[in-house]
C-alpha cells in the first residue's frame, strides 16, 4: 500500500509540472515561457524559440507589417539579430485565462548594439494571446509589442 501510496503521488505531481500541464495557465508559467523566449533569442536558437509559438501564429511588431506564420516570425527575429539586437527580456505584468485562452500584458527590454559599438536600450509594451493545445501546453497565438 505504501508504494502506491507513493507512486500515486509521483504521478500526481509530475502532471502538475511544466507549461504543458493539462492544468490551468499560471503566471509560474508564463515567467517559464517568457524565460524560455528570452534566452532562446539570445542564443539563436530558432527552433526552440519557434516552438513557443502556435502553428498559426501572428505577430504585430512596431513599426513592421503584421507578420502571419511561423516563417514570417522566424525572419523578423533574425532581421533584429542582424542589426544589433543581442538580448531581449520580457516581464509579465497581468495575465487573464478564459479557458483555452490567456491575455497577458507585459513589458520588454532589449539591447541593442550599432556598427559603432553603442549599446541602445529599448523598452516597451508587450501583449500575448496565448492558446492551449491539444497537448495541454500554451503556445503563442498572438503577439504585439510598442
Amino acid at each position: 500500500m505504501r508504494t502506491f501510496n507513493s507512486l500515486f503521488l509521483i504521478s500526481i505531481l509530475s502532471l502538475g509540472s511544466g507549461i504543458t500541464s493539462a492544468a490551468a495557465l499560471d503566471r509560474a508559467d508564463v515567467e517559464k515561457m517568457e524565460s524560455l523566449w528570452s534566452s532562446s533569442f539570445s542564443e539563436d536558437n530558432t527552433g526552440r524559440l519557434m516552438s513557443l509559438y502556435s502553428e498559426d501564429a501572428v505577430m504585430f511588431p512596431p513599426s513592421s507589417e503584421i507578420l502571419e506564420g511561423k516563417p514570417k516570425i522566424v525572419a523578423y527575429l533574425e532581421g533584429l539579430k542582424k542589426v544589433g539586437v543581442t538580448k531581449y527580456d520580457i516581464s509579465s505584468v497581468d495575465l487573464n485565462v478564459e479557458g483555452n485562452m490567456a491575455y497577458e500584458t507585459g513589458l520588454w527590454e532589449a539591447t541593442r548594439v550599432d556598427d559603432d559599438g553603442n549599446v541602445i536600450k529599448l523598452d516597451g509594451n508587450i501583449t500575448n494571446v496565448l492558446e492551449k493545445q491539444n497537448d495541454g501546453s500554451w503556445k503563442i497565438k498572438l503577439q504585439s509589442w510598442n
